[in-house]
């Protein structure tokens, strides 16, 4: 991964925007605020439409000076596609987040047995966007999908009360929302999400019930001996 990256997208509020990465990012976050980007509570680099070629070219050049690459993204602004491709099903604006450096704060925490999960594990992930299902309340987690142009990932995090994150055999697949069919969220992965989570909360109450029932064999056991386990009256 690069050092420190600054990566360009269009937000259709915001205008332009940046959002920095690499194990150098600070250097990033300071050729930002040199070249006129505000950052926001979600670490989003803004920049208003006004005068934005000029102060472009500026940030390239201020980049430089701090030893920071900028590119271009061929995706839209994240948070963008987020409310277009999956608006139906969530109760709130989608929130950003940002990984300049790491990820490990989603990889434990991901519930999921397909390509998200996947993608986490494998490919260096420096912004997802989460939502959440408005009936259920389920938190989601939306990344660009990686290698691929205009096309994007949704899964979802572990429910509560449950632990497994990837790779438990329960999980759900995550899925890949078509453009402008925000109903494949709600009509495909939320209803295989939530047979999951059944799935999985009648396994871990299998497994209390059999421990419960051999205690109690146990126990049936010694009251009929007279003894102990360790054989004392």
């Amino acid at each position: 991964m690069a050092e420190a990256k600054i990566v360009l997208s269009h937000s259709r509020e915001s205008g332009i925007v940046a959002i920095a990465s690499g194990e150098r990012y600070p250097w990033a976050h300071t050729a930002l605020a040199e070249s006129g980007f505000q950052r926001d509570d979600e670490g989003v680099w803004h920049l208003s439409t006004d005068g934005t070629q000029s102060t472009v070219v500026d940030l390239v050049t201020c980049a430089k000076r701090h030893r920071t690459s900028v590119h271009t993204s061929s995706h839209r602004f994240i948070g963008d596609a987020a409310t277009s491709r999956a608006c139906c099903p969530v109760s709130d604006t989608p929130q950003l987040r940002s990984h300049p450096a790491w990820q490990e704060d989603l990889i434990p925490w991901i519930w999921d047995s397909g390509e998200l999960g996947r993608a986490l594990q494998s490919n260096r992930i420096p912004y997802a966007a989460t939502l959440t299902d408005a009936v259920h309340g389920t938190t989601l987690l939306f990344i660009e999908r990686p290698g691929r142009q205009l096309d994007y990932l949704v899964g979802a995090f572990s429910p509560e009360g449950l632990e497994g994150g990837y790779g438990d055999p329960h999980a759900a697949s995550s899925c890949r929302p078509p453009p402008g069919a925000a109903q494949a969220l709600t009509d495909r992965y939320l209803p295989s999400y939530e047979q999951a989570v059944h799935a999985r909360q009648t396994v871990a109450i299998a497994a209390v019930l059999g421990d419960i029932r051999c205690e109690h064999d146990t126990w049936q056991a010694m009251n009929a001996s007279g003894r102990y386990s360790d054989a004392t009256r």
